[in-house]
């Protein structure tokens, strides 16, 4: 059984920093395999299967807030739910 790990980070960064961390992610995501981490304290995740998606979108006033939250279970195929379409659309700014 693997050990409990935890890995948290918080900063303040420009929209393209956000961007590239994002890819990253992404990239891991693609391939199978993420590190998270600094030097000296790392966690390795390795998605696969069925993955749950969480989104949250907030706005009050001139905060906005959005929260993307990916779960799964190592070792095991979950059976599906029946996922409601999910949209996202952007667009280039003007």
């Amino acid at each position: 059984m693997p050990k409990d790990e935890e890995f948290t980070h918080e900063s303040l960064q420009d929209v393209e920093s956000v961007v590239k961390y994002l890819k990253a992610i992404c990239d891991g995501f693609e391939n199978g395999l993420m590190i998270f981490g600094k030097t000296t304290d790392q966690v390795m995740l390795q998605p696969q299967g069925l993955l749950k998606l969480n989104l949250e979108v907030k706005r009050k006033k001139n905060r906005s807030k959005l929260t993307v939250k990916v779960t799964w279970t190592e070792g095991k195929s979950r059976e599906s739910d029946t996922p409601e379409m999910l949209i996202i659309r952007n667009r280039k700014k003007k």
